[in-house]
């Protein structure tokens, strides 16, 4: 299902029930959705419904301390993301053997969400993802990617939808990331022009070169300590850090205004370029901006992340 096309996107069995069969009551354990704090976990509650067709639940906080609310009204959709992201671990640890000490990297990420179904309520948002999972790979019998599309759906009404592609590899080093592995993190940009309070959570840096400042460029600010965008030690750049990234560099181009993405189309790796395109964003324009006919120059939003791998790289699953 999307925005402008009604169909379902997962096609359930006849049988299956509405949210009512999920709970909403305790957390996923936190290792079957890649997290080290409890208090990050989304997911409540999954089953199986059919051959690669499952149904999870997922509690949004009113007031997550990183994915805030946007201008005090709407989830933040970037939780939708984060939901799938959490869906997809799961699913392929609990179904289809993925070792729980591998690593889970993002190579393709879309989502949408329907604003009016995200708007606070006095309750936390109680989320249900119909998901179907796709292009299932194997290597020697272990799990090394598929594929997750979804429907979101906030009390019978359609809240979004979403495809991710999930890439896993063995474990490395659990040193990787540590001990001098990311390169000095460079000034970030004042907190308030990429909506953010604490300087902590910018993740663009201020672009060394005058030339850079005069564009839309900025250097990518990578914080391996940082509590929610690293869960672990890593030597990749994790996807929801671009995702982010992209948010702020819209936010950036728009400042002064508030914006508020209504989704987004990521694709892992990046070309080898010297200045990396971000996620593209769509609908992410203030609403001055589009009264007066004007968008965010998308197409000129760019970072610089600096050597290292990225996500998704390295040899082909």
């Amino acid at each position: 299902m999307s925005l402008t096309d009604p169909t379902l996107t997962v096609p359930l069995p006849p049988d299956a029930r509405d949210e009512a069969d999920l709970h909403f009551v305790r957390t996923a354990p936190r290792h079957l959705v890649d997290r080290s704090a409890v208090a990050e976990v989304l997911i409540t509650d999954w089953r199986r419904l059919g051959p690669d067709v499952f149904r999870l639940g997922a509690q949004w906080p009113r007031g997550h301390h990183f994915y805030a609310p946007i201008a005090g009204a709407w989830y933040d959709p970037l939780l939708a993301a984060e939901s799938l992201r959490q869906a997809s671990v799961l699913v392929g640890q609990t179904y289809y053997g993925v070792p729980a000490d591998h690593d889970f990297t993002i190579a393709e990420l879309e989502f949408e969400v329907a604003p009016g179904a995200i708007l606070l309520g006095t309750r936390p948002a109680e989320v249900r993802l119909d998901v179907a999972a796709t292009n299932v790979r194997h290597r020697h019998g272990t799990p090394t990617a598929l594929t997750l599309e979804a429907d979101l759906l906030r009390g019978g009404d359609f809240a979004g939808a979403g495809r991710l592609t999930l890439h896993t590899t063995a474990p490395r080093d659990p040193a990787a990331g540590e001990g001098g592995g990311y390169p000095p993190l460079p000034d970030p940009v004042p907190p308030a022009i990429v909506g953010r309070l604490d300087e902590r959570d910018v993740v663009l840096g201020v672009p060394g070169s005058a030339g850079a400042r005069r564009g839309l460029v900025w250097d990518l600010r990578i914080d391996p300590g940082h509590p929610v965008l690293f869960n672990h030690p890593t030597d990749e750049i994790p996807g929801m850090v671009l995702l982010e990234a992209a948010r702020q560099a819209v936010q950036a181009a728009c400042a002064p205004y508030r914006v508020r993405p209504r989704g987004t189309a990521q694709r892992l790796p990046f070309p080898p370029d010297p200045v990396r395109p971000l996620p593209h964003l769509r609908d992410a324009a203030p609403r001055a901006g589009r009264e007066r006919g004007r968008r965010p120059p998308g197409h000129r939003l760019a970072v610089r992340p600096p050597g290292l791998r990225q996500p998704g790289g390295g040899e082909p699953v």
